[in-house]
């Protein structure tokens, strides 16, 4: 039985998520002199869409991500679609790639896919701008840099893994509001277009909030094999249980049966 129990140790330490995470730096400027490339192939910086009269809901996600990425965007789209506020008029949407080997065509691909579900022209991609890292500029990290964005690429599952949460910018390009989770409620989101728009800063979120949101792509591969250890393991605590009860059970028996 204590080896059973040890080998639920082992199976429980090795669910840990790897280091990902976010440091908050409200009021924080973004680097706007970043290059990318957008969807038409065309060199820009972040400047060209973080900067004017508007604030910015910006995401990093990727096209490829087969896991968190996809649930983040889809509330992001929701929220869209319900947000009386729209993209362009009342505040600008950004969505930059998180992974520097992203193609222009895999970005098209999931731009025109995001842009009809949030209810815009899928051939409108200003109204949700992609942005893509120039190769060797290193943008990407620096501005997840800049962002307090912790995330790391994870070899087993050829995934990144990375915190649950989208930025909210004020017009002239510093961190107002980090909005954690994968549903975003009207009213935050529209409080804190607000404030980043009159460029208010938001309040540091409790660390044991950000930990909720921690994600390791690799986890879900690994938790068929820890169920079968743990479930191993009490297994064979049952049955070790089991044969102590019935141990005990006969021992009963035959004293009872002894003659007097």
């Amino acid at each position: 039985m204590i080896a059973a129990v040890a080998a639920i140790a082992v199976a429980l330490a090795a669910a840990d998520p790897p280091a990902v995470s976010v440091d908050e730096r409200l009021g924080g400027q973004v680097p706007l002199d970043l290059p990318f490339r957008d969807t038409t192939g065309a060199t820009v910086t972040l400047g060209d869409h973080v900067g004017g009269d508007l604030p910015v809901l910006l995401v990093l996600a990727y096209a490829r991500c087969e896991m968190l990425c996809n649930v983040v965007l889809r509330g992001v789209v929701e929220a869209v679609r319900a947000l009386p506020a729209r993209p362009g008029r009342d505040y600008r949407l950004l969505l930059v790639g998180l992974d520097p080997r992203e193609t222009v065509d895999e970005a098209i691909r999931k731009q025109a896919v995001l842009l009809g579900d949030a209810g815009l022209a899928p051939t409108d991609r200003s109204a949700w701008p992609y942005l893509l890292e120039q190769p060797g500029s290193r943008a990407v990290a620096r501005l997840a840099d800049a962002l307090g964005f912790r995330y790391e690429w994870d070899p087993a599952t050829r995934q990144y893994a990375h915190p649950a949460v989208v930025f909210v910018l004020t017009p002239d390009g510093r961190i107002s509001r980090y909005l954690y989770g994968v549903r975003f409620a009207l009213d935050e989101l529209r409080l804190a277009l607000a404030d980043a728009a009159a460029g208010v800063l938001g309040t540091p979120t409790a660390e044991t909030v950000l930990r909720c949101f921690r994600f390791d792509p690799a986890h879900d591969a690994r938790r068929a094999r820890i169920q079968r250890v743990i479930q191993a393991g009490a297994l064979t605590v049952f049955l070790g249980l089991a044969a102590i009860l019935v141990g005990l059970f006969a021992a009963d028996r035959r004293r009872h049966r002894r003659p007097r």
